[in-house]
């Protein structure tokens, strides 16, 4: 059983965050890989860059699906999560489908120029034949259907029922940092994910229950 208190993990997020928007092939997946990295502390999972006034999944119009990240520039600078997309855009096959698209969304001309030369190097590096991340000005960002958000954490329906009473609601626990990391635990468990949590489990506030639990699902 939980404790009445939030885990410690969501009392240490900085009260000043930055924010960074990427589109990387499918959302959940772009998410899960984003919530498990050290220095990001909050996700969520929309649709950006185009103009369709109520984009949904079922009808995303001239969008692309993407992930807004909010991180602390302290532990993870923006130039890393750049790299960080650049490698993983190397590693993953893309479908050429428009919505599954991989963009750089940046709001200022510094970010531009670090987002341009992060692609460059990455042409440089080899890897799958596909073209050339974008680098696209953010316009307009809109937050997806609640049901895709922290997707991979709905596949395990026992915790995530617990963690909304823990926090008391959907809104609330879909922007903890807890559903971040076990949302990107939960898209592929392995003992090797349990050995790279972005910081000690032991700030996660899990119950005895529930780490052995999460340790059975590992392969």
């Amino acid at each position: 059983m939980w404790t009445l208190e939030k885990p410690p993990i969501d009392a240490m997020a900085p009260t000043r965050l930055e924010t960074a928007l990427f589109a990387l092939g499918r959302f959940q997946d772009a998410e899960a890989r984003l919530g498990f990295t050290k220095g990001v502390w909050r996700t969520c999972v929309g649709y950006a860059g185009g103009v369709f006034s109520s984009p949904s999944y079922e009808d995303i119009g001239d969008h692309m699906e993407a992930v807004r990240v909010e991180y602390d520039p302290q532990s993870v600078s923006y130039g890393q999560l750049l790299e960080l997309f650049t490698c993983w855009y190397r590693m993953i096959p893309l479908d050429a489908v428009q919505r599954h698209s991989a963009v750089i969304f940046v709001k200022t001309e510094k970010e531009r120029r670090l987002a341009r030369a992060a692609v460059e190097r990455s042409t440089l590096c080899g890897g799958p034949a596909q073209p050339a991340a974008r680098v696209l000005p953010l316009k307009t960002f809109i937050p997806a259907e609640k049901k895709w958000q922290k997707y991979y954490l709905h596949s395990a329906p026992w915790l995530y029922e617990e963690l909304l009473r823990l926090y008391g609601g959907e809104d609330a626990l879909l922007r903890s940092t807890l559903a971040a990391r076990l949302n990107g635990f939960l898209r592929q468990p392995s003992q090797s994910a349990l050995r790279c949590l972005p910081e000690s489990a032991d700030l996660y506030g899990l119950s005895s229950h529930d780490r052995v639990t999460l340790r059975a699902m590992a392969i």
